[in-house]
């Protein structure tokens, strides 16, 4: 860097003559705020002295640490632009403390009057450089900001290495400032050579079959590089779930002409993962959770998971096969079995089930085709009615397809501040597949975040559903539509809010739910709720809806948001409820 003229500094002592050591009190800077405040106290010598020194400071030490002052101030402020930075300075004694106050003139900054950028080599044709340019972000008038210097020169580079500019060199990087006219000149350069292209991808370390791995590579050799590209195959490797060690990185030392060779080092991850916790859901009751997961099978990379979830009110037993799938999109063939249960105050379930599956993520979305072949025995009723052999028995054979697609974009995956959730999923069956009930469903479910400073957040969930069918008695309860619950309409029991037979709820062919909620944070793990939740589960769309509201309470727990809800339903049969509830927002 090469400046210019020089700058006069003003000091102002008010230091009456003392003698003997001086105990060095408070020391206040004055005429300038933010970061520019900061870097001058860290460079202040007065600043830095430790509890004995400045305990123990001797007159004459002190005044020489005061003649320093102005420099050191000067110094702080010239990457702020501020190249004519003066200095009052005055010591107040009382008794043997001495304490200063330093008043700041930072004079007229400088600003860029000139700024030129230089791209010579095949660079200068890449439409990629060429924007990364455009958005220096210094300009002509700009005050002379050297961190936003160095972070554009940074930026340049990094996109040149990303472009596979590898060998580009900058050749001139100037600032010159001319402090009589409180101006500066910029003058950057580079030459950035050739650009590389794709070589040979080598993959080192890999108990995977490496006619695998090549599927996830997603260039070509002897295309042009670019960084994008190994991000990318790092994150296949790592969604792939092989591995506990992976490193992507282009060989610049083994290139030849104009081709760089990828180097991929991999080591194994744990093969087997086992997992046991606890879960508590006002609907569920209190439960425990084991799970087995073989992280592949074979070399092959397939998969196989199995899981157990007994809690009071509801059991499941399962078990998956995986096998890695790549043709229209990368994802997972599934083969699984599972048994589950569930019984609440109105039913109880047993479901078996067959179902395979293709799953894949396109362009942000997770989409899944899978087949369905369900057994179901259900009893609909109170517990006394099924008790005395009353509740409606019914068994129901189903052979179906299905589709669903979902969506999650949101700023953090535990606790958001912004994002949203959407999910599809589409079903049907027909008695030419197999199945004892023809029909047809939709369910679409959405949720949105916002936040209002860094405490306050909104939290709004909505719901819809459609069944087509003429058999609704045949058809089971896990496919008719219930609400109440505490993923539902709070303030009214789980399932409680729907058609009805003889009091009991039957389930209907629709849903609508709607939900807004204000949440705010009173310390970075509690917080409280205010809500109001609103729909039901009808045959007819004249059926009303019934509404709910009540206050929470929020922890953001290691595991996830814990949410203690009591709510207080507006039909004149809904007394207050409790809801607890444990898991991600979206």
């Amino acid at each position: 860097m090469r400046t210019s003229a020089t700058t006069t500094l003003l000091i102002t002592l008010l230091l009456p003559v003392a003698a003997g050591a001086q105990v060095l009190g408070a020391v206040r800077v004055t005429g300038i705020e933010g970061e520019a405040l900061d870097n001058v106290r860290k460079s202040l010598s007065l600043l830095r002295l430790d509890d004995a020194g400045r305990a123990a400071l001797e007159e004459p030490r002190l005044a020489y640490l005061l003649r320093r002052v102005p420099d050191e101030v000067s110094t702080a402020l010239q990457p702020y632009g501020f190249y004519a930075a003066g200095a009052d300075i005055a010591v107040e004694r009382k008794g043997g403390t001495a304490n200063v106050t330093i008043t700041v003139k930072p004079g007229e900054p400088v600003r860029v009057d000139a700024l030129a950028l230089h791209l010579e080599g095949e660079a200068l044709r890449d439409e990629s450089i060429r924007a990364s340019l455009a958005t220096f972000p210094l300009h002509t008038g700009a005050l002379l900001d050297h961190a936003a210097y160095e972070r554009g020169k940074l930026a340049i580079q990094r996109a040149l290495l990303a472009r596979g500019y590898f060998d580009a060199e900058m050749e001139r990087h100037a600032v010159e400032v001319t402090r009589t006219r409180n101006a500066a000149r910029i003058d950057l350069a580079w030459n950035s050579g050739i650009r590389y292209h794709f070589g040979e991808t080598q993959i080192e370390g890999s108990h995977i079959r490496r006619s695998l791995l090549e599927k996830t590579v997603p260039y070509r050799q002897g295309e042009p590089y670019e960084q994008d590209s190994l991000l990318q195959l790092h994150q296949r490797l790592t969604e792939l779930d092989y591995f506990g060690y992976i490193d992507v990185r282009p060989d610049t030392e083994q290139a030849q002409g104009d081709e760089v060779p990828i180097a991929v080092s991999v080591a194994p991850g744990k093969r087997s993962v086992y997992t046991a916790g606890l879960s508590m859901g006002t609907d569920s009751g209190a439960g425990a959770q084991f799970g087995l997961e073989r992280r592949w099978v074979n070399d092959r990379g397939h998969k196989f998971a199995a899981h157990l979830d007994w809690a009071q009110r509801r059991k499941s037993l399962g078990a998956e096969y995986r096998i890695p799938a790549f043709a229209w999109a990368e994802g997972w063939y599934a083969f699984g079995a599972n048994r589950r249960e569930e019984e609440s105050t109105v039913m109880t379930t047993r479901i078996t089930e067959l179902v395979a599956s293709r799953s894949g993520r396109w362009r942000g979305w997770n989409l899944a085709v899978a087949a369905h072949a369900r057994l179901e025995d259900f009893e609909i009723g109170d517990r006394q009615a099924r008790r005395s052999g009353t509740a409606q028995v019914g068994e129901t054979r189903l052979i179906y397809p299905a589709a669903s697609a979902q969506r999650i974009i949101a700023d953090h995956p535990m606790y958001p501040s912004r994002g949203f959730s959407l999910r599809g999923e589409f079903k049907v069956g027909a008695s030419a597949l197999g199945s004892d009930v023809s029909f047809g469903q939709f369910l679409f479910d959405a949720k949105l975040i916002r936040s209002l400073g860094q405490d306050n957040r909104f939290l709004f969930r909505g719901q819809l559903g459609r069944t087509f069918t003429d058999q609704l008695q045949a058809l089971p309860p896990s496919l008719r539509f219930f609400a109440g619950g505490d993923r539902s309409i709070r303030g009214y029991r789980y399932q409680h809010v729907g058609p009805r037979l003889d009091d009991v709820p039957t389930g209907g062919k629709n849903l609508l739910i709607g939900s807004a909620e204000y949440e705010r944070m009173f310390t970075p793990t509690w917080g409280a709720a205010a809500f109001v939740d609103a729909g039901n589960a009808f045959n007819e769309i004249n059926e009303g809806a019934s509404v709910g509201a009540g206050l929470g309470l929020r922890w953001r727990s290691p595991v996830g948001m814990v949410r203690v809800d009591i709510a207080k339903g507006f039909d004149d049969n809904a007394g207050f409820e409790l809801h607890i509830n444990i898991g991600p927002d979206l």
